[in-house]
């Protein structure tokens, strides 16, 4: 069967078009019963992984649960965790392509009604916040009114007007095969076996996740902080190939943990995310991505990452792990909590330093581990106090996922600029320790980097008190210009401080 037509911009053209034509036909005989999905349709998602994320991050053991209820069945499990959790239906990312069908049909006088294998309460209370449809049915704790279910209790539902359907996946093949008509949100393969199967009506296509989505969601641009491994080389002026190739390769496999660390911070994130004002862009928040394809995703890269680190170094893959632990339970709860939560973050600037003194062999200078500990928390902080000074209405309503209120600012840019002062303080008095003459032929260049970290630090909280800083200090740095005038500035220095000067 041909397609009826497949929509992009024209297609709500089109179906006005439809209707004009046959609208003679209407007085004698009604529409059909339009019955929508929800999952994967209505919304970009799917509510019972939503649920899922929910518990995880709220009362994490008890899907331990899970199996046991999974015994009852799968309508058992979706009543369970819709008690258990709270989600907003107005943050939960709806297709408003479909939203415009809807109020296109609904205009016209098409009866609506949704039809979904969430759990009831559920399906209602997104029903209440869409304020589209006439009536709602959902799985009830016993009957999970999925394929073939839904199908039979549709077509004995609407024996009389009959009805068609808008779905997206597998399952709803079975409906549409009982529908007159099926409206089909998902691939050009989805659309061809309904329209197999019965009249397609339309199609919105939906393409899956581009590479410049998954790389946005992986953070590849923040795989620049791992070049903080190569610090500890760098500062022992230790360019030896051995201890180089095994920083490489920690390099490339600190970058695949992160990745999958912030995926999975992103999935826990997903509900808070969405009431902020530019993280609810994020791929997973958007519902770009799903949440399987996250979680996946996430496993893969984190199992590869700690396997190939123990194989490689065991110091450096217990530092992994480490990094890992801290970073789950941090997601989990540190985060939540007001200051431990950004000396937290700062800690893990100091892991990737650490993790590259392990896998080269390198020893740390004392001095240097007191420097990085004030550096990084100032960064941290700056972070922090930038995203309060974007999410004031969050901090009133306490949707912000952290610990703190609107006038806890003041507070967090006094200590971040009080890091910041203390970290050169730090760095004058390591450029005046003979640690430092025994690598450099002339130290008193060196002093030079005290104004010009100042500068970099004192103009990044310049930005965050502005507003103007909407991301990572770090990742800030690899598009800003002045930080590339502040790095050239400084190698110079350090140039400079390696040569022998005579008097």
């Amino acid at each position: 069967m041909p397609f009826a037509f497949l929509v992009h911009p024209t297609f709500y053209a089109t179906i006005k078009f439809m209707g004009s034509v046959t609208g003679a036909k209407l007085a004698k005989a009604p529409f059909p019963v339009l019955c929508v999905d929800l999952d994967g349709t209505l919304i970009r998602g799917n509510l019972l992984w939503e649920c899922v994320l929910a518990l995880l991050k709220s009362r994490p053991l008890t899907l331990f649960l899970l199996p046991f209820w999974l015994l009852s069945g799968k309508a058992f499990v979706k009543r369970k965790l819709a008690v258990k959790t709270r989600l907003n239906p107005a943050r939960l990312p709806y297709r408003q392509e479909v939203i415009e069908l809807l109020q296109r049909e609904r205009a016209e006088g098409r009866r609506i009604a949704l039809v979904t294998a969430a759990d009831r309460q559920l399906a209602e209370s997104v029903a209440h916040h869409v304020a589209l449809f006439d009536e709602v049915y959902a799985s009830d704790g016993e009957l999970n009114l999925k394929g073939k279910s839904k199908a039979a209790f549709l077509a004995e539902h609407f024996t009389g007007p009959g009805f068609e359907y808008v779905g997206d996946s597998a399952a709803d093949l079975e409906v549409w095969r009982k529908a007159q008509g099926a409206y089909v949100v998902g691939s050009t393969r989805r659309a061809q076996q309904a329209a197999a199967v019965t009249t397609l009506k339309a199609a919105i296509l939906d393409e899956p996740a581009s590479l410049p989505t998954w790389m946005n969601a992986l953070r590849g641009h923040h795989w620049a902080k791992n070049a903080l491994l190569f610090l500890p080389l760098a500062l022992s002026h230790n360019l030896a190939f051995a201890p180089l190739a095994r920083t490489f390769l920690g390099f490339a496999l600190y970058g695949a943990c992160a990745s999958g660390l912030y995926i999975l911070n992103d999935l826990l994130d997903l509900h808070s995310d969405r009431e902020h004002p530019w993280k609810k862009e994020r791929a997973f928040a958007a519902g770009e991505i799903s949440i399987p394809q996250g979680l996946l995703a996430s496993f893969f890269l984190l199992s590869l990452a700690l396997g190939f680190g123990f194989l490689l170094n065991p110091r450096f893959g217990a530092a992994l792990l480490g990094y890992a632990s801290l970073t789950l339970w941090y997601s989990l709860h540190l985060k939540k909590i007001a200051l431990l939560d950004v000396f937290v973050l700062s800690s893990f600037y100091s892991f990737r330093i650490l993790a590259g003194a392990l896998i080269s062999g390198t020893p740390l200078s004392q001095w240097f581990l007191a420097f990085s500990l004030f550096f990084f928390l100032s960064l941290a902080m700056a972070k922090r106090y930038s995203e309060l000074v974007h999410a004031t209405d969050l901090l009133k309503s306490g949707n912000s996922g952290r610990g703190y209120r609107t006038d806890d600012r003041e507070l967090l840019l006094s200590l971040g600029v009080g890091s910041c002062f203390a970290s050169v303080v730090i760095l004058s008095l390591y450029v005046h320790s003979q640690e430092v003459r025994v690598l450099y032929t002339s130290p008193e260049f060196l002093f030079l980097l005290c104004p010009i970290v100042l500068y970099w630090l004192s103009r990044n909280w310049l930005l965050a008190h502005r507003g103007e800083l909407k991301e990572d200090p770090v990742t800030l740095a690899i598009r800003d210009r002045v930080s590339y005038g502040v790095a050239f500035a400084s190698s110079i220095v350090i140039a400079a401080s390696m040569l022998h000067m005579s008097s």
